[in-house]
């Protein structure tokens, strides 16, 4: 099914960061967006998230002999996030100061005839769909592994001190693989990609209620973004949000609305 799309993001430092380590990125061109949540000591996070979107948006033509039982759109974000994962375990190997630098990545690109994310670490992708908001990604962190072992609850998990634990993130091993998600967008679907520093001041209620808003993309972030910090901001705060509008254009991306602000 058809529709046009309004993409757009918005980025917070927080109360008490003194740099911004999360990386946000849309491709209005390209039907992409992406957030990135750097982690490592002398401003090695913000190296690595921003590698991370960069190579994301300039690496999405692939090799034939790249994973080729794989669908297409599959095979191109496997293969960017790849090609990132390596640079920044490089950077890291060669640079002492960057040692043990990495980041999450959470991305969703859409063609005219696939949709797919890609995604690592505690970085978060969401759908809302006829009013209800459903998370789509798995945090890949110790205390999920806990969640899904039945050992502590979710709400537990949002709260725990040690929630920030990643047993998973692009540079931290020459191999590491991120999930691919498939996906079957509809018109009147919103979602929102968002690092974690998000969902320590808001809840997954609290989201929910401002995605059913009559808003533009734009002020959804915003309202989104600006909501956590107040409540807690100890932490940078990123979203983006795609808004799946019902079709006004021949193609189904005849129009992408980009709403993008620093």
């Amino acid at each position: 099914m058809e529709f046009d799309i309004e993409l757009a993001s918005y980025s917070d430092i927080g109360k008490i960061r003194e740099k911004n380590e999360d990386s946000v990125i849309i491709a209005p061109e390209l039907c992409l967006g992406a957030v990135a949540d750097g982690m490592g000591g002398h401003n090695a996070g913000e190296v690595a998230s921003s590698i991370a979107v960069s190579i994301l948006r300039q690496t999405l033509s692939v090799p034939e002999d790249f994973e080729p039982q794989l669908e297409p759109i599959a095979r191109k974000l496997l293969y960017a996030s790849g090609l990132a994962n390596m640079r920044i375990y490089t950077l890291s190997s060669e640079n002492y100061k960057r040692r043990g630098m990495g980041t999450t990545l959470s991305a969703i690109y859409l063609e005219p005839n696939a949709s797919a994310a890609v995604h690592i670490g505690d970085s978060r992708i969401y759908r809302l769909r006829e009013g209800v908001l459903k998370q789509i990604s798995k945090d890949h962190s110790y205390v999920q592994e806990q969640v899904s072992r039945g050992i502590i609850t979710k709400e537990e998990a949002e709260k725990s001190r040690i929630q920030n634990i990643l047993t998973k993130a692009l540079g931290l091993k020459p191999d590491m693989k991120c999930d691919i998600i498939k996906l079957k967008p509809c018109p009147g679907d919103v979602y929102m990609l968002c690092s974690d520093g998000v969902n320590k001041g808001i809840k997954e209620s609290e989201i929910e209620q401002i995605l059913k808003k009559p808003l533009s993309a734009g002020k959804m972030c915003h309202e989104i973004v600006k909501f956590s910090s107040k409540n807690d901001g100890k932490d940078n705060t990123s979203c983006v949000i795609f808004k799946m509008l019902p079709k006004k254009n021949k193609s189904i991306f005849g129009k992408v609305a980009s709403l993008f602000k620093k």
